[in-house]
């Protein structure tokens, strides 16, 4: 399936104006032969986007715009309640030692 062009919107500042090529999610065949054997392994390839454009609004550059979108978006009020409940399983990060 050929990439299509989109217009997407920015992952700063959430307005649409940031020009990627978008491949959707698709479901591929894997054959391996072994032994006079032939196996077929069907995988799903992930969604991929290709950033074409700086954003017009906020001016954040074509790399930026793509780390954002393969790392995704990080809630900070998330994560802190996961490690409040780690801390009261009695897991605490903050002292780390090794053994050495």
């Amino acid at each position: 399936m050929k990439p299509e062009e989109m217009k997407i919107e920015c992952p700063f500042c959430r307005k649409v104006g940031v020009f990627t090529l978008h491949q959707a999610p698709t479901l591929q065949a894997g054959t391996s032969h072994a032994a006079g054997k032939t196996r077929t392994k069907y995988y799903y390839t992930k969604e991929k986007y290709e950033v074409q454009s700086d954003c017009p609004n906020c001016g954040k550059s074509q790399k930026e715009i793509q780390r954002a979108l393969n790392e995704g978006e990080k809630n900070p009020e998330k994560e802190k309640k996961i490690f409040e409940r780690l801390k009261k399983q009695g897991l605490d990060f903050t002292n780390i030692q090794t053994k050495f």
